[in-house]
């Protein structure tokens, strides 16, 4: 028996590791980026512009946040984690990089879809951080739902069939400790609500 629970708490680090948006999320604003462009040159610069605001900066920002501590951490997943766990750090990272990169996006003419879909994820980053100053809720299901509905936007409606990892990923967060059940439950219902408020913000039709 204890085998067992030792396998399924195994397999649960190991989906909560590969579904982690902070590292999905950039992933996917490169793949808007890639589709949404008309030549390479815009392309380049779209794709500059997501790697320094959504990866490069923030990677030393937490560096330098967490470089005087006993633990540092070493790799992208203890990086996030400390992010997870200063909602307060995620708030100034919102809105110190958010905002400029929306600015530059849209002075280089990105498209639509790419707007909305940063605006949707620095929204649920936002609300689910003030969440987390009183209450904690799932930084990783929120992130997650918008993602599957921003990519079913952008690219139709068969990739909210990736809603079916939802109930496997509040699982393995569930299993690990990370969340309680309400605590995850909220984290969906922040994603649902903030990705269809940014789509009615845009004036978009709801997925497709």
């Amino acid at each position: 028996m204890e085998h067992k629970v030792t396998r399924l708490t195994h397999g649960a680090q190991l989906i909560s590791k590969f579904t982690n948006p902070s590292i999905l999320s950039p992933i996917t604003l490169l793949l808007i980026a890639f589709t949404g462009s008309s030549n390479a040159t815009e392309m380049v610069s779209w794709v500059a512009v997501i790697i320094i605001f959504f990866v490069l900066i923030p990677v030393v920002y937490i560096y330098l946040r967490i470089s005087s501590s006993k633990n540092r951490g070493k790799s992208v997943i203890e990086l996030t984690t400390f992010l997870k766990r200063h909602p307060r750090d995620i708030l100034t990272l919102a809105f110190l990089l958010g905002l400029p990169c929306l600015a530059f996006l849209s002075f280089l003419k990105a498209p639509t879809t790419l707007i909305f879909a940063i605006v949707a994820l620095l929204a649920g980053s936002i609300v689910t951080a003030v969440f987390n100053i009183f209450y904690r809720v799932s930084f990783h299901l929120t992130g997650i739902t918008i993602l599957i509905l921003m990519a079913a936007q952008v690219w139709g409606p068969v990739f909210l069939v990736l809603l079916v990892t939802i109930p496997l990923i509040a699982w393995a967060k569930f299993q690990i400790h990370d969340h309680t059940i309400p605590q995850l439950v909220i984290g969906v219902v922040v994603g649902v609500v903030v990705s269809l408020a940014t789509l009615y913000l845009f004036g978009l039709r709801v997925i497709g």
